[in-house]
């Protein structure tokens, strides 16, 4: 037998432990290709999706690279410590330090090689189905197949060279250890688990801190809090792990009456070890699955939102807004209505004066419009109506955060009281003022202003069939004349090349979170069947001394519930306050509820894991049961 026979010998009997490290690497190959199938696609560059897919899809490149490479390494690192008596028995055969090194270059190059043939094989099959999808997202035309020799070339080069890195930081960083160390392997005797109730008491405060700043961060300081919440999140959650599961075990361990009933003796003193040794691979899990969770649960929630946000930023479907010396102004609504009727689209036409104020108030220059035909206009728009007195002034703010400092504003000779409210945005702007007020129609009468504007709003049912419209009439009329005497919007444009970069970013994050999902799944699985020739041993002791069938599923179920089910509700406690906090920030976008598409996502993911976990555990009993008879 070759010493390449050898190592693929090795691989071949290890096939149950390699599996989920394999499947997940075809999965980061497939993800990868289809990607750079995107990019490469020939027909791509004539479509106007071209430069935002293109560029979120290189970025995903990078994203999927460099998870792979973090992911596969610590898979590698697990494996050769689950391994080290197999080393010990090769080196009391005559092996060498070298041969061990490149034993473990080979075997990662055969498991890489495989997993790139059968990632790109698997790309190529679902390519169409991808293509097709991305086309119902992006709204445009499916791109055709076609053979795709970069992206092939560009996939093996990157993840040969990815599996070739691992390969060398692996054997660089291993140890040296005598051959009794690693005779004894994972059957070195363990301490008792302990934890210090000062790390303990530090997980509870960080996560706390962390959930209250989260949860009481209002508009614009979510963003400013993100990363230190996000930091301090991620260091109790490895505290959590690491030292206050342990101590929580350990109080529990101290309550007999508890402790000493049926098989809670052996539950508890073996969770207390299974947490202490599996507290990374929890605390990956959970933050893995927080950031794949908040992903594609923001993102679900920003495409579900944007009908509902071009709304809000376009009250109507066409809006021409003029200044009174505006010699073109007639001609240009003679344009919009001729080409509404010329294409059947029924209309309503609704229009608002202002007066700009011969004075700044504050640098700034103020228009004023009167209430009634305010709330006109807006009633018109589906928007709400101003409410205010003989002796006020509504002054719209126009972002949150945004002050208007004066108390009292001076209309046609009146003093008004100014009212405002930060959760009222401003239904339109104007070109000759900074700021909006309404003020009672008496009081806009006084009003002799040397500048006037108008504002034209078109209500159109079927507005999203005014796309070709639309962009007939931007290139005749233009978006903003040079002297800034009149621009014209229209909601069809925004509205499609919004969607289009909400489904793109969906489409992305969709892969990547699943990408980040099924590695999740690896290390539970890795872990559990590391495990399993240890576990054979002492249930196969432990049946000797009376323990039932019944009694080994139902400690077995508990143990294993709790190393898939643990770390995903942390992840989902996590997720559902990163949400409550994130609504606050979306508002600012003018993105609707996220409760909704986080809803499913999060439902989503725990039906799959509890499939997931329901046929591992079964596979794992059938395994346990088969050792004891």
């Amino acid at each position: 037998m070759t010493f390449r026979q050898f190592a693929f010998n090795n691989v071949w009997r290890n096939k149950r432990t390699y599996a989920a490290f394999f499947f997940s690497s075809v999965f980061s190959v497939m993800i990868f290709f289809v990607y750079a199938m995107f990019i490469f696609h020939p027909g791509i560059e004539s479509e106007k999706i071209h430069a935002s897919v293109a560029t979120g899809m290189v970025i995903a490149e990078y994203i999927i690279f460099l998870f792979a490479f973090f992911f596969l390494f610590y898979c590698v690192g697990a494996f050769l410590k689950k391994r080290e008596k197999e080393f010990a028995i090769l080196f009391v055969h005559g092996m060498t330090p070298l041969q061990r090194n490149l034993l473990i270059v080979l075997e990662n190059l055969l498991i890489g090689a495989m997993a790139i043939v059968c990632g790109i094989g698997l790309g190529m099959v679902l390519a169409k189905l991808f293509f097709q999808f991305a086309g119902f997202l992006l709204d445009v035309q499916a791109l055709p197949f076609y053979v795709p020799l970069k992206a092939i070339a560009l996939t093996v080069v990157v993840f040969t060279l990815l599996f070739v890195a691992i390969s060398v930081f692996t054997v660089l960083l291993l140890r040296n250890r005598s051959i009794l160390e690693l005779m004894q392997g994972s059957q070195r005797p363990k301490a008792d688990p302990k934890a210090s109730i000062t790390l303990s008491v530090l997980a509870t405060a960080l996560l706390g801190i962390s959930y209250i700043l989260a949860l009481t961060a209002e508009g614009v300081y979510v963003a400013v809090l993100l990363m230190p919440v996000g930091l301090m999140t991620v260091l109790g959650t490895y505290l959590m792990f690491t030292q206050l599961s342990v101590f929580l075990i350990g109080i529990l361990k101290k309550r007999r009456v508890f402790y000493w009933r049926k098989t809670n003796l052996l539950t508890l003193s073996d969770m207390a070890y299974r947490m202490k040794d599996n507290a990374r691979m929890f605390f990956l899990v959970s933050i893995v699955s927080t950031v794949a969770f908040c992903a594609i649960g923001t993102l679900a929630s920003l495409a579900a939102s944007i009908q509902e946000t071009v709304l809000r930023i376009n009250p109507y479907a066409f809006e021409y807004h003029s200044k009174r010396e505006n010699p073109e102004q007639l001609q240009h609504l003679r344009l919009i209505e001729s080409q509404l009727e010329s294409s059947g689209m029924s209309f309503d036409r609704h229009e608002v004066m202002i007066r700009v104020l011969p004075e700044e108030v504050g640098d700034e220059r103020i228009g004023v419009v009167k209430l009634s035909v305010y709330n006109t206009y807006a009633r018109a728009a589906g928007k709400e109506k101003i409410e205010i007195g003989e002796q006020e002034a509504f002054v719209f703010l126009k972002w949150f955060g945004d002050e208007f400092a004066p108390e009292r504003l001076i209309v046609g000779g009146s003093s008004l009281a100014v009212k405002k409210d930060a959760a009222v945005l401003p239904l339109f702007s104007g070109l000759g003022f900074e700021r909006l007020a309404v003020v009672p129609d008496p009081v806009y009468e006084q009003v002799r202003a040397s500048r006037e504007e108008i504002r034209y709003g078109y209500a159109i049912p079927a507005w999203k069939e005014t796309m070709q419209i639309s962009l007939f009439l931007e290139e005749e009329i233009g978006t903003l004349a040079e002297d800034e005497r009149f621009y014209f919007k229209s909601r069809a444009p925004v509205y499609h090349s919004m969607k289009q970069m909400a489904n793109t970013a969906l489409f992305i994050g969709l892969f990547v979170g699943l990408l980040f999902f099924v590695a999740a799944a690896s290390f539970l699985y890795f872990r559990l069947y590391t495990d399993l020739e240890s576990d054979k041993r002492q249930y196969r002791a432990i049946s000797k001394i009376g323990m039932s069938e019944s009694e080994l599923t139902r400690v077995v179920t508990i143990q294993i519930a709790l190393l898939f089910f643990v770390p995903i509700l942390v992840a989902i406690v996590h997720s559902v306050v990163a949400f409550v906090s994130l609504q606050s920030f979306l508002d600012l976008m003018f993105v609707g509820s996220v409760v909704k598409p986080t809803a499913i996502v999060l439902t989503s993911f725990v039906v799959v894991q509890t499939i997931y976990f329901w046929i591992i555990r079964n596979r794992y009993l059938f395994h346990l049961k088969r050792s004891l008879y």
